[in-house]
C-alpha cells in the first residue's frame, strides 16, 4: 500500500492489533500509518450479545 503501514484499530475500545495481540498504544504511530477499523474479539463478543438481546426483547408498549 505505497509503503504505508496498515494498523488495525478496534472501533469500540481503540486497542490496536499488534504481534502480541490487541493492546492499547500510547505512543504516536509512524507518520505513514493508515488505520483500518474493526472489532477486537472482546468488543465483538459484547456487541453480538447486545444485538441478540435487542432481537430477543419484545417490543414494549408505550405508556400514555
Amino acid at each position: 500500500m505505497n509503503g504505508n503501514k496498515v494498523v488495525t484499530k478496534c472501533c469500540i475500545c481503540g486497542r490496536e492489533k499488534t504481534d502480541q495481540g490487541w493492546q492499547y498504544t500510547f505512543q504516536a504511530n509512524e507518520p505513514k500509518s493508515v488505520y483500518s477499523h474493526g472489532f477486537c474479539p472482546a468488543c465483538y463478543d459484547v456487541e453480538v450479545m447486545k444485538a441478540k438481546m435487542r432481537l430477543a426483547m419484545p417490543a414494549m408498549a408505550v405508556l400514555r
